[in-house]
Protein backbone atom coordinates (compact mmCIF):
# COMPACT_ATOMS: atom_id res chain seq x y z
CA UNK A 1 0.00 0.00 0.00
CA UNK A 2 2.91 2.40 0.66
CA UNK A 3 3.76 2.13 -3.02
CA UNK A 4 0.43 3.64 -4.12
CA UNK A 5 1.87 7.17 -3.92
CA UNK A 6 5.53 7.47 -4.84
CA UNK A 7 8.14 9.43 -2.93
CA UNK A 8 9.49 12.40 -4.88
CA UNK A 9 12.97 13.53 -3.89
CA UNK A 10 12.42 17.03 -5.27
CA UNK A 11 8.98 17.51 -3.68
CA UNK A 12 10.09 19.18 -0.45
CA UNK A 13 12.07 21.86 -2.28
CA UNK A 14 9.13 22.37 -4.62
CA UNK A 15 6.78 22.83 -1.66
CA UNK A 16 9.20 25.20 0.10
CA UNK A 17 9.33 27.25 -3.11
CA UNK A 18 5.51 27.23 -3.17
CA UNK A 19 5.54 28.54 0.39
CA UNK A 20 7.76 31.47 -0.58
CA UNK A 21 5.47 32.32 -3.48
CA UNK A 22 2.40 32.02 -1.24
CA UNK A 23 3.93 34.34 1.33
CA UNK A 24 4.82 36.87 -1.38
CA UNK A 25 1.26 36.67 -2.74
CA UNK A 26 -0.14 37.04 0.78
CA UNK A 27 1.96 40.17 1.34
CA UNK A 28 0.77 41.59 -1.99
CA UNK A 29 -2.81 40.88 -0.93
CA UNK A 30 -2.21 42.56 2.42
CA UNK A 31 -0.61 45.61 0.77
CA UNK A 32 -3.55 46.04 -1.57
CA UNK A 33 -5.99 45.77 1.36
CA UNK A 34 -3.92 48.23 3.42
CA UNK A 35 -4.05 50.65 0.48
CA UNK A 36 -7.78 50.06 -0.07
CA UNK A 37 -7.03 49.51 -3.76
CA UNK A 38 -9.90 47.38 -5.08
CA UNK A 39 -8.28 46.67 -8.46
CA UNK A 40 -4.99 45.58 -6.92
CA UNK A 41 -6.88 43.64 -4.24
CA UNK A 42 -8.86 41.64 -6.79
CA UNK A 43 -5.70 40.86 -8.80
CA UNK A 44 -3.81 39.87 -5.63
CA UNK A 45 -6.72 37.71 -4.48
CA UNK A 46 -6.74 35.85 -7.82
CA UNK A 47 -2.97 35.34 -7.62
CA UNK A 48 -3.17 34.06 -4.03
CA UNK A 49 -5.90 31.60 -4.99
CA UNK A 50 -3.99 30.44 -8.07
CA UNK A 51 -1.05 29.53 -5.82
CA UNK A 52 -2.91 28.25 -2.76
CA UNK A 53 -5.29 25.75 -4.34
CA UNK A 54 -2.72 23.74 -6.33
CA UNK A 55 -0.32 23.79 -3.37
CA UNK A 56 -2.93 22.41 -0.97
CA UNK A 57 -3.96 19.70 -3.44
CA UNK A 58 -0.34 18.74 -4.16
CA UNK A 59 0.50 18.61 -0.48
CA UNK A 60 -2.63 16.65 0.42
CA UNK A 61 -1.96 13.99 -2.15
CA UNK A 62 1.81 13.79 -2.48
CA UNK A 63 2.77 14.44 1.14
CA UNK A 64 -0.09 13.38 3.37
CA UNK A 65 -1.17 10.34 1.38
CA UNK A 66 2.42 9.15 1.00
CA UNK A 67 3.24 9.71 4.69
CA UNK A 68 0.07 8.08 5.96
CA UNK A 69 0.47 5.03 3.72
CA UNK A 70 4.15 4.62 4.49
CA UNK A 71 3.88 5.18 8.23
CA UNK A 72 0.92 2.84 8.56
CA UNK A 73 2.75 0.15 6.55
CA UNK A 74 5.78 0.55 8.83
CA UNK A 75 3.64 0.44 11.96
CA UNK A 76 4.79 3.87 13.17
CA UNK A 77 1.46 4.84 14.64
CA UNK A 78 2.79 7.82 16.64
CA UNK A 79 4.08 9.51 13.49
CA UNK A 80 0.96 8.38 11.61
CA UNK A 81 -1.26 10.13 14.17
CA UNK A 82 0.93 13.25 14.03
CA UNK A 83 0.50 13.36 10.24
CA UNK A 84 -3.26 12.85 10.64
CA UNK A 85 -3.30 15.87 12.95
CA UNK A 86 -1.47 17.97 10.37
CA UNK A 87 -3.85 16.78 7.67
CA UNK A 88 -6.96 17.66 9.69
CA UNK A 89 -5.53 21.04 10.65
CA UNK A 90 -4.64 21.79 7.04
CA UNK A 91 -8.24 21.05 6.08
CA UNK A 92 -9.46 23.72 8.50
CA UNK A 93 -6.86 26.27 7.40
CA UNK A 94 -7.60 25.58 3.74
CA UNK A 95 -11.34 25.95 4.32
CA UNK A 96 -10.83 29.29 6.09
CA UNK A 97 -8.59 30.61 3.31
CA UNK A 98 -10.91 29.42 0.54
CA UNK A 99 -13.92 30.91 2.34
CA UNK A 100 -12.07 34.25 2.51
CA UNK A 101 -11.16 34.02 -1.18
CA UNK A 102 -14.68 33.03 -2.24
CA UNK A 103 -16.29 35.74 -0.09
CA UNK A 104 -14.24 38.53 -1.58
CA UNK A 105 -14.14 37.15 -5.11
CA UNK A 106 -17.93 37.15 -5.19
CA UNK A 107 -18.44 40.46 -3.36
CA UNK A 108 -19.35 43.60 -5.23
CA UNK A 109 -16.70 46.33 -5.07
CA UNK A 110 -18.91 48.58 -2.93
CA UNK A 111 -19.54 45.74 -0.45
CA UNK A 112 -15.88 45.19 0.38
CA UNK A 113 -15.03 46.59 3.81
CA UNK A 114 -11.26 46.82 3.88
CA UNK A 115 -11.22 47.03 7.66
CA UNK A 116 -12.84 43.56 7.78
CA UNK A 117 -10.52 42.35 5.03
CA UNK A 118 -7.44 43.49 6.97
CA UNK A 119 -8.70 41.79 10.12
CA UNK A 120 -9.33 38.51 8.28
CA UNK A 121 -5.95 38.75 6.57
CA UNK A 122 -4.19 39.16 9.91
CA UNK A 123 -5.77 35.90 11.10
CA UNK A 124 -4.92 34.11 7.86
CA UNK A 125 -1.36 35.44 8.03
CA UNK A 126 -0.86 34.07 11.53
CA UNK A 127 -2.27 30.67 10.56
CA UNK A 128 -0.33 30.53 7.31
CA UNK A 129 2.97 31.62 8.84
CA UNK A 130 2.69 29.22 11.76
CA UNK A 131 1.69 26.36 9.52
CA UNK A 132 4.53 26.94 7.06
CA UNK A 133 7.09 27.04 9.88
CA UNK A 134 5.83 23.78 11.38
CA UNK A 135 5.60 21.97 8.04
CA UNK A 136 9.13 22.94 7.11
CA UNK A 137 10.52 22.09 10.57
CA UNK A 138 8.63 18.83 11.22
CA UNK A 139 6.55 17.42 8.38
CA UNK A 140 8.93 17.92 5.46
CA UNK A 141 11.96 16.47 7.28
CA UNK A 142 9.82 13.43 8.12
CA UNK A 143 8.92 13.09 4.45
CA UNK A 144 12.58 13.26 3.44
CA UNK A 145 13.54 10.44 5.84
CA UNK A 146 11.00 8.00 4.45
CA UNK A 147 12.49 7.47 1.02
Amino acid sequence: MADDVAHHAELVQELVNDHRQLLEAYHGLKRSADDGDITAFRAALARFKSLLVPHVVKEAYKVYTYLRQTLKARGDMDAYQRVNGYKAEMGHIGEAAIQFIDTYTQAQDDDIDFEQVRSALREIGVLLGDRIRREEADLYPLYRTLN
